[in-house]
């Protein structure tokens, strides 16, 4: 087992490596990501602050609040581009071309290759920006924010990033069964909107779907409730079996995906 994570580890750091080189050669290309995402945290932003003009909370979350939760979300899309944003929907054009095939061939866990091959490193210096903004902004928060929290915080916001790999890499598979989806791109960008909002602007049976069956409010919400307010343990628990569970679940939509895939060479 050992050995196995130490060659997965070296592995990905090769990725890692001839992703930076990449990314080097186009040096216009990896300032325009920079630029894309301010536009992108800008425009969250000022979403938010026109929405502030008018109320003064949201549910549990008062304006400094919604500020932080604005920093989590910047940062959860930062790390999940970071490993896993240029790579989950890459099984559509692979399928589409049939470069599955020679994926298949290589002498190393496929869901491992096609989950990890490509490394956004721009996402480096948005997302070491976003901890330092992250750790000042709590610093300056009204409310005493305790190691506790920041190591809940941790965990839950390491798992949020699991599930939301595990939505979109769900979503990219089912081109085994339409043959080329080239839309699920699209359809998990609308899907994921849910989880940028705080979960106390939702109500009903409609939040609790997202606490459960369609787990958006565990991304970001859930994380920076375990930073702001008392941590959950029982939250937290629910949190690490949904993780589970699709993991689970992504990891069965692959295999079963693979059954249907009819090679290039059929």
């Amino acid at each position: 087992m050992r050995l196995m994570v130490h060659r997965y580890l070296i592995l990905w750091l090769a990725f890692f490596r001839n992703s930076l080189s990449r990314d080097m050669e186009f040096k216009m290309n990896f300032i325009g990501n920079l630029f894309i995402d301010t536009i992108f945290y800008g425009s969250l932003y000022f979403f938010f602050s026109v929405i502030f003009s008018y109320v003064d909370s949201l549910g549990d979350f008062s304006r400094d609040a919604v500020i932080i939760f604005l920093i989590i979300t910047y940062l959860t899309d930062t790390v999940f581009l970071f490993f896993f944003g240029s790579n989950t929907f890459q099984v559509n054009r692979m399928v589409v071309r049939g470069d599955l095939d020679l994926l298949l061939l290589k002498p190393v866990n496929a869901l491992f290759f096609i989950s990890f091959r490509y490394v956004s490193t721009y996402a480096l210096i948005s997302s070491s920006i976003l901890i330092a903004i992250l750790f000042r902004a709590t610093y300056l928060y009204s409310s005493s924010i305790g190691i506790y929290n920041y190591i809940m915080f941790f965990f839950s916001f390491l798992m949020g990033i699991l599930i939301l790999y595990c939505v979109e890499f769900m979503i990219a598979c089912l081109v085994f069964w339409y043959k080329n989806f080239s839309v699920g791109g699209w359809l998990a960008s609308e899907l994921i909107k849910y989880s940028r909002r705080p979960d106390s602007i939702y109500s009903g049976i409609f939040r609790k779907a997202l606490f459960t069956i369609f787990p958006m409010a565990l991304v970001s919400s859930l994380p920076a409730r375990m930073l702001l307010f008392k941590p959950d343990i029982i939250l937290l628990l629910s949190q690490l079996l949904i993780t589970v569970v699709a993991l689970s679940l992504a990891i069965v939509v692959w295999n079963k995906g693979l059954l249907k895939y009819d090679s290039a060479s059929s």
